[in-house]
C-alpha cells in the first residue's frame, strides 16, 4: 500500500514539475509585445519619439519650424488642446508623421502622456 501511494505521488511530483515551470513569453507565441504607458516620462519616453519621428519638420530649417518641438514648452502648446494626440491618430486632420505613421506603442505613450497632463519629468 505504501508503495502504491508513493508511486502515485512520484507521478503527481513529475507531473506538476513538468507544468508548473513552464514559461509563457507573450511575444514568441503571439508575436505580441506589451507597451507599458503606466509611468510615462517626457525624458525617458516622449522625447526619444519626437526625435525620432518630429525634429526633421519641427526644428530650426525644417517645413514647420513654425511648431518647434525641440522644447518642452515648444511640444507643450500641442498637448492642451490634445492637437498632437489628434496628429498622431489622423483624427479629422492631417496624419503626422509625413514620412510615415508611428508605432502604436508610441502613440500610446504620447496620448498616455498628455492625458497626464504632458508632465515635464
Amino acid at each position: 500500500m505504501k508503495q502504491f501511494f508513493f508511486a502515485v505521488f512520484t507521478l503527481f511530483v513529475v507531473v506538476f514539475a513538468q507544468t508548473s515551470c513552464y514559461y509563457d513569453n507573450e511575444v514568441e507565441h503571439y508575436g505580441v509585445t506589451v507597451c507599458d504607458t503606466t509611468a510615462i516620462s517626457y525624458s525617458a519616453d516622449i522625447l526619444p519619439i519626437i526625435q525620432q519621428n518630429c525634429i526633421s519638420c519641427h526644428a530650426p530649417g525644417g517645413q514647420q519650424a513654425v511648431s518647434p518641438f525641440m522644447t518642452y514648452e515648444g511640444l507643450k502648446q500641442f498637448t492642451l488642446n490634445r492637437e498632437i494626440v489628434d496628429r498622431i491618430n489622423g483624427n479629422g486632420v492631417s496624419l503626422m508623421p509625413p514620412s510615415g505613421e508611428i508605432s502604436d506603442c508610441s502613440k500610446q505613450k504620447i496620448e498616455a502622456w498628455v492625458n497626464a497632463g504632458a508632465p515635464n519629468n
